[in-house]
């Protein structure tokens, strides 16, 4: 993958990748995750902005109806298409 932009957009984009993995992965953090954003995030050493944290919570508000399951799956598809190999 070709880095794009500064250094600090490619950290975050490194970032929103370990979260996506870290989603994938661990089912207790994608529950703290949707329970309480801010305190899971914390607990694993992620400081997003505010603006990062609006679209969490955002996420977080458009998946409720979902399963972990389904919620798992729909990030593999996001992970596959960023990084296809």
């Amino acid at each position: 993958m070709e880095q794009q932009g500064d250094a600090q957009e490619y950290v975050r984009e490194k970032a929103a990748m370990a979260l996506t993995l870290l989603s994938i992965n661990d089912t207790e953090f994608l529950n703290d995750l949707r329970t309480n954003p801010e305190a899971a995030l914390w607990n694993y050493g992620f400081a997003l902005s505010p603006r990062e944290m609006e679209l969490v919570r955002a996420l977080i508000e458009e998946t409720s109806d979902l399963s972990d399951e389904e919620i798992r799956d729909g990030l593999e598809e996001v992970e596959r298409r960023a990084w296809p190999w």
